[in-house]
């Protein structure tokens, strides 16, 4: 990953982070709207709404308004159109050479008066805005860096209670992905949550997220370890049905590592006689690349069973207990391809599902299945995750 990609990660973390410390400290039923009506965070309550926007800029060695002209004129933007409206504005900022900053007028109309081609829609939207109206609504607080405020979200979490020993492993992490969840649904009425409810949920989770956003914290060989940890008391029975659906978009090298995880799975989990159920592989790929994945494994002496006996897919041929003679099984799992699986009429579910990488599994019956969710981006840490490998 760059370094301006870990910039646009941390910005989000840092949006999500203030996100969380505005619900940490919000009164019980106060209503948080993630990703709100100017973008970022909405918090309404009995006395109005709190309109809130996030600008880290920790690689700005100096500050200049114009860096803010964005998010100020889309908060001048919407209280132009909401006159009437009980709305606070508040802007949440980092800079790392500026520990104070004042919004004037003289600001808002050099904004509205920017020739950035960038921002002329906007400018055309505020234009005519009442300046000093929109000041005696507007604040600005420059914020903690990154590291602080994470620090300070995981004081407020055991200060209301979460065990202080779990807190950096699965309920900040859980926390973090909770808001990231809600941010990314179009319905502005799903992103709406209430603190109770927020930490009644947070409180029920008793797994740690893997996401592009956890293994992004600061806390990520914790969350790594802590998933292993969570995983190793089903991962070590015998007898269990396990079902891994893999998507290769965000996984890194996915075609030189697949073969290799698959048998490393098969070796660790279902060679001896008392692995009697055959776990499942699902691949969300084309039928060319699937059929030269079936190949390759055949190459390394683990045989799939495909439910093709010759070219038309069997189902009863797909669940069928391979053959067993004294020392070797006729296949060492079932392989299917994720398009296929979907339209599969299950007899038996998976004692565990395993999602490997970011996939859409939201039309399948997951009741009563034990749900794992590895959103990492490399075999390795999924590998060290499983108990496959004891590195990464």
């Amino acid at each position: 990953m760059g370094r301006s990609a870990d910039y646009t990660i941390q910005g989000f973390l840092y949006q999500f982070n203030q996100t969380l410390a505005e619900l940490l400290k919000a009164a019980d039923d106060a209503e948080i709207t993630i990703e709100g009506i100017v973008e970022d965070i909405e918090v309404a309550t009995f006395s109005g709404t709190k309109a809130i926007q996030c600008k880290y800029h920790e690689t700005k060695d100096k500050y200049t308004p114009s860096i803010l002209y964005d998010p100020l004129l889309q908060m001048m933007k919407h209280f132009k159109s909401n006159p009437m409206a009980k709305i606070s504005y508040h802007l949440y900022a980092h800079f790392p050479n500026a520990p104070a900053v004042v919004i004037s007028a003289t600001d808002l109309n050099s904004a509205l008066n920017s020739k950035n081609k960038d921002l002329q829609a906007l400018i055309a939207e505020a234009c005519g805005v009442n300046v000093n109206g929109f000041l005696k609504v507007f604040s600005i607080t420059i914020t903690p860096k990154y590291d602080d405020l994470m620090e300070e979200n995981t004081k407020l979490l055991e200060n209301l209670g979460f065990n202080k020993s779990e807190v950096e492993t699965l309920f900040y992490p859980n926390a973090i992905q909770i808001i990231a969840d809600l941010s990314i649904k179009h319905d502005e009425k799903l992103r709406k949550i209430t603190k109770k409810d927020f930490l009644d949920v947070l409180r029920r989770i008793r797994h740690t997220a893997i996401s592009q956003w956890t293994l992004a914290l600061k806390t990520r060989q914790k969350v790594v370890e802590s998933r292993r940890k969570q995983l190793r008391e089903n991962l070590s029975a015998n007898v269990r049905l396990r079902f891994l659906v893999i998507f290769p978009e965000f996984l890194e090298r996915f075609d030189d590592e697949i073969v290799l995880f698959i048998k490393s799975f098969i070796d660790k989990y279902h060679y001896k006689q008392a692995h009697t159920h055959t776990p499942l592989f699902a691949l969300d790929v084309s039928q060319d690349s699937f059929d030269e994945i079936a190949e390759r494994l055949i190459g390394k002496d683990v045989i799939p069973n495909l439910g093709r006996p010759v070219k038309a897919f069997s189902e009863v041929s797909f669940f069928r207990e391979p053959m067993v003679s004294k020392d070797k099984k006729e296949f060492s799992l079932r392989l299917i391809r994720w398009d296929d699986y979907k339209n599969l009429q299950l007899k038996n579910k998976a004692d565990d599902f395993f999602v490997i990488g970011a996939g859409d599994i939201a039309t399948l019956d997951l009741k009563d299945i034990n749900l794992e969710t590895l959103g990492a981006e490399n075999f390795d840490e999924i590998k060290y995750m499983l108990g496959v490998s004891n590195a990464y």
